[in-house]
């Protein structure tokens, strides 16, 4: 009974709402072909630990920049096509059990730590470092070098290929039951506690906002208590 009832369902949708029948299908798909690939083609385990049951709809989704980058993904997590998870260096990226991370890229050269049963919403982005000089003339150097050791390229620069900079970044710790509204922004040393929202478009800079928290603005604050 349950099989008929999902059959028809499916049919319903098919017919009344097409274009949503197709988005489902070809989710379901893009997880299938990951759980086939994932054994032949997956990550590194020694790099990136995917705990029991983890759903994920791309394998690039998730990148650890070897020798010394992690990620580690708890149990039961969804993961969608179009989440990125990028550690560089030494870079740490630790998501707890039942975490939903949808269109979300999470960057990092410290740590990024988050509890379980986390879920993002659309355009979510955090990041652990500052990945460029604030005072302009130093940035100016910086992408001197970028653009001059950029390949390929097509005629010689008269510029160095190198520029020293070491990612100043500070950690970044997110609780457990924390909701990442759409457009949402956190960035290094923002420390948010158990249960909070941050709100759509809001910029999390670095300091300690408390447990059941609305977080909101740019920059944001503790608007409510939930």
């Amino acid at each position: 009974m349950k099989i008929l009832g999902l059959l028809g369902k499916a049919f319903w949708i098919l017919r009344n709402r097409p274009a949503a029948f197709l988005r489902t299908v070809r989710g379901y798909l893009l997880f299938l072909r990951t759980r086939i690939l994932l054994p032949l083609l997956g990550p590194d385990p020694s790099l990136i630990e995917l705990g029991c049951n983890v759903r994920l709809q791309k394998l690039c989704c998730l990148s650890a920049e070897k020798p010394d980058a992690r990620i580690s993904v708890g149990d039961h997590s969804i993961i969608y096509e179009k989440a990125s998870l990028e550690a560089y260096g030494n870079g740490r990226i630790e998501v707890g059990a039942c975490s939903v991370l949808g269109d979300i890229r999470i960057v990092s050269r410290r740590a990024v730590k988050i509890g379980q049963r986390f879920i993002s919403s659309w355009n979510v982005f955090i990041q652990d470092f500052d990945p460029h000089p604030v005072d302009p003339e130093s940035r100016g150097r910086q992408l001197e070098a970028i653009c001059s050791g950029f390949r390929p390229q097509y005629a010689a620069t008269p510029f160095p290929e190198t520029f020293p900079w070491n990612f100043p970044g500070e950690s970044v710790e997110i609780g457990d039951d924390v909701w990442a509204g759409a457009n949402c922004t956190i960035l290094k040393g923002a420390r948010i506690g158990h249960g909070c929202i941050v709100a759509a478009g809001a910029v999390v800079l670095a300091g300690d906002y408390p447990a059941r928290s609305i977080l909101a603005g740019n920059p944001a604050r503790v608007v409510k208590t939930i």
